[in-house]
């Protein structure tokens, strides 16, 4: 069963997302909280198993790599693996190098497609239920994102962000004053 997250805990998993390598410090200036609030978040989110793993991606990972498809998982060697998917009709599909193709012997290998390039869409991550940071509506789809002063906020609708950016505004303007 999934767990309920809160909307800090999406958003700071949205920001790591992004960034893996990104400080408590940043994610709490990110999220508006205190560095110590960050740490329990992010202690919650790794001892939970929600985060799994931090990891980085090298430019030679996301090239020359093949796709897969087999009926027998067990007679492809584990070290050549670099994931693979369960579809539903019981078969698996598998990402590895395009040079490890070959020791691929009795695989029972059903189709192979080599792809040049793996491309990640960064800037998308699931959120389940997000909060509008102007009226506090659940955001349905995707969220509106804006960048104010370093921190991101999420809004449902373009009114929100108009009226979120006009406050903004006249926050700048009293704190100039």
């Amino acid at each position: 069963m999934a767990r309920n997250m809160s909307d800090l805990e999406e958003r700071m998993i949205a920001l790591l997302k992004n960034n893996s390598r990104m400080s408590l410090l940043d994610l709490s200036k990110e999220l508006g909280i205190s560095r110590i609030t960050a740490k329990k978040i992010l202690s919650s989110l790794t001892a939970s198993g929600t985060i799994r793993r931090f990891t980085i991606a090298l430019s030679e990972d996301e090239r020359n790599l093949v796709l897969v498809h087999t009926g027998d998982l067990s007679r492809v060697p584990g070290d050549l693996i670099l994931e693979y998917f369960t579809l539903i009709d019981g078969t698996y599909l598998i990402v590895m190098y395009y040079e490890n193709l070959v020791r691929l012997k009795d695989a029972k290998i059903m189709d192979v497609k080599i792809a040049s390039r793996k491309t990640l869409n960064e800037g998308h991550a699931r959120m389940n239920h997000l909060l509008c940071d102007y009226c506090g509506k659940e955001i349905e789809g995707e969220p509106i994102t804006l960048e104010i002063q370093k921190r991101k906020f999420y809004v449902c609708c373009p009114n929100c962000e108009r009226d979120l950016k006009r406050r903004r505004e006249f926050l700048d303007r009293v704190e100039e004053a």
